[in-house]
């Protein structure tokens, strides 16, 4: 179990550097250095793969249905339904969904069915609808939020947020937030050119391995071949 210290120490030594912070209140170069870089570079490697640790689902808040606008001329978003106000702690959207989200029901009925008679369950997902963001027009003053545009009536979204505790991330995810922080820091450290370079390469193979180690901690449902496929085997 890492803390934000032991990321910071390892980032200075993947810089070959001697120097270690003892404490996040110390009054030191390094200190003050990582602690600059801190958060982007940890929100900078949750925001480019979808972590499970980092997901969060949420029933979006309506601002406005533009199927009741007045006008044409009072449409905001043409080619939409719905706009959502995203989320405040979302870093990235990953999908919108419906209440039945984008697992496929235990006792789903499949494209080649028409009812699943034996349970009584009605045509559930996986639900992704289209959908796209933009900037919001509608809250005032404008232009200080993002706005979700979808045509699905009581949409969620399924989004990435911000986890600060370090303590619960796995090694290999603290790790390549250590390698991140490392490459963002080592001009204003002053590190050597080859430990930089370093650094960067090292950053992009550490998010892979925790990527690899993420897809192995879920397991997706299956979906069954149609009777055309079948007929095949």
């Amino acid at each position: 179990m890492s803390t934000q210290l032991d990321v910071y120490n390892s980032a200075l030594a993947y810089l070959g550097l001697s120097q270690r912070v003892q404490s996040l209140t110390e009054q030191s170069q390094q200190n003050s250095v990582m602690g600059a870089f801190w958060d982007k570079a940890r929100k900078t490697v949750l925001e480019q793969c979808y972590w499970t640790l980092a997901t969060k689902s949420a029933a979006l808040s309506l601002l406005l249905d533009q199927s009741l606008s007045a006008s044409t001329a009072a449409i905001i978003y043409p080619g939409w339904r719905y706009i959502y106000a995203r989320p405040t702690d979302c870093l990235k959207a990953q999908v919108v969904t419906t209440q039945f989200g984008i697992r496929a029901n235990p006792w789903m009925s499949y494209w080649w069915q028409i009812a699943n008679v034996a349970y009584g369950a009605p045509l559930w997902g996986p639900f992704r609808p289209p959908w796209t963001e933009a900037l919001d027009q509608i809250n005032q003053p404008p232009g200080n939020s993002i706005d979700i545009l979808t045509d699905q009536d009581g949409a969620w979204l399924i989004y990435t947020t911000d986890i600060v505790n370090i303590a619960i991330y796995p090694e290999v995810l603290a790790d390549a937030v250590a390698w991140q922080l490392s490459w963002m820091t080592a001009g204003p450290l002053s590190a050597s050119d080859k430990k930089a370079e370093r650094a960067e390469k090292e950053r992009l193979l550490a998010l892979s391995r925790a990527l690899a180690q993420n897809l192995n901690e879920m397991q997706e449902d299956a979906y069954s071949e149609s009777p055309s496929i079948q007929a095949r085997l």
